[in-house]
Order: structure tokens, then C-alpha cells, then sequence
């Protein structure tokens, strides 16, 4: 038959920051590789997951309001333990942990999101807004910090492109077009009347 171990530790105290009730730690349930082995927390706060055999294993803590990090406990086929954090962004980082286990609380689970507040900055920071104020700002600041008086004459000089004069206006084409379609639709309508008063 195959040798199976016991995987033993302690939940530690919870912070006050975090607002758990005293017997917080019974509620805890401790899972390992997913739920193939099961243990539960004491008053007391330790714990005990038996059967396990020899190899690498995933332990983890679930409880409704507080989460615990997960650990990985690496158990020998002589019985020795070796426990170190269990990071999935650097799976070969080994940051070796006391055993038996010392299980930290470490923060309130968030099941909602926070709503939003009004913040000013969010107008300011706005395309739009610093479409406009930045030029504007450009051209009341850019002539006081210009010292030299030939570059301040040059600024000032500067003339904005007119359309020439020979060029009809977009507007004005498109009023004279409306103006004739509706002249056109009114004799249109006129036109049979007077058909009908001839007979």
C-alpha cells in the first residue's frame, strides 16, 4: 500500500482592517489540488488534511469573505515537507515557507465594484476640452514669455488665409439651391390649377 501523509498548519489571526468575527476561521474550508483531498479549520484556528501522498501539491483556502493566498506543498516519499508560495507569473521563483503552515489572511474578497464618483479631472483631461483650451492658452501665454520685440512683431504680423473673393461661398450656394428647387415645386403646383380654370 502506498504511504499517505497529514498536511498540518494554522490559520492566523485576521487583522482588524479586516472586520472578522472571532470564529471566523471555522467557516474556512482548506482544499487541496482542487478539492481532491478536504480539511477544515478548528476554533483554535488549525487544521489538518489527511491521506495525502507523496508529491507536489496545491493547497488552498476558501472562505466567503476573506481570501487567503494559495501555497504549494511539496511532500517527499520519506515524509520530508517543503512549503513555498505558489505564483503563477513565475512558476520556477522559489520563496520556501515554515511548515507546518502558517495560512495569513490577507484581504476582504470585493464582489462589487466601487461606483464611480464625479471628478473634475475627468472634464479637464477631456479630448475635447484640451482641444480648446490648450491653443487658446498657447496664444495668451506664447507673446508674454517672447522677449525678443522682432519676434513679437512677426507674431502679430501673422495673418490668417482669407478666401479669395472670386470664390462663391458654400453657403450661399446652397441657400440659392434650395430657394430655386422650391420656386420650382411651387409653379409646379400652380401650373394645374390654372390648367383646370382655362377649361
Amino acid at each position: 500500500a502506498k504511504e499517505v501523509f497529514n498536511i498540518e498548519g494554522i490559520v492566523l489571526p485576521a487583522a482588524v482592517e479586516l472586520q472578522a468575527d472571532e470564529k471566523w476561521p471555522i467557516d474556512i474550508r482548506i482544499a487541496v489540488n482542487g478539492g481532491e483531498y478536504l480539511g477544515f479549520v478548528r476554533e483554535n484556528g488549525s487544521f489538518m488534511v489527511s491521506g495525502v501522498p507523496p508529491g507536489s501539491h496545491i493547497l488552498e483556502s476558501y472562505h466567503s469573505d476573506i481570501y487567503i493566498p494559495p501555497l504549494r506543498v511539496d511532500i517527499s516519499s520519506r515524509g520530508k515537507f517543503r512549503a513555498r508560495k505558489l505564483s503563477h507569473i513565475r512558476p520556477k521563483q522559489i520563496i520556501k515557507l515554515p511548515y507546518p503552515l502558517f495560512l495569513k489572511p490577507l484581504k476582504r474578497r470585493k464582489y462589487f465594484r466601487v461606483r464611480e464618483e464625479w471628478n473634475i479631472m475627468d472634464y479637464v483631461l477631456n479630448p475635447m476640452v484640451l482641444l480648446m483650451v490648450v491653443p487658446l492658452l498657447l496664444m495668451l501665454i506664447l507673446p508674454r514669455l517672447i522677449s525678443d520685440p522682432e519676434t513679437k512683431r512677426e507674431i502679430e504680423n501673422i495673418q490668417i488665409p482669407r478666401i479669395p473673393s472670386g470664390v462663391p461661398d458654400f453657403s450661399d450656394m446652397l441657400t440659392s439651391f434650395l430657394a430655386g428647387k422650391r420656386q420650382g415645386e411651387l409653379q409646379q403646383k400652380a401650373s394645374p390649377k390654372n390648367a383646370k380654370a382655362k377649361r
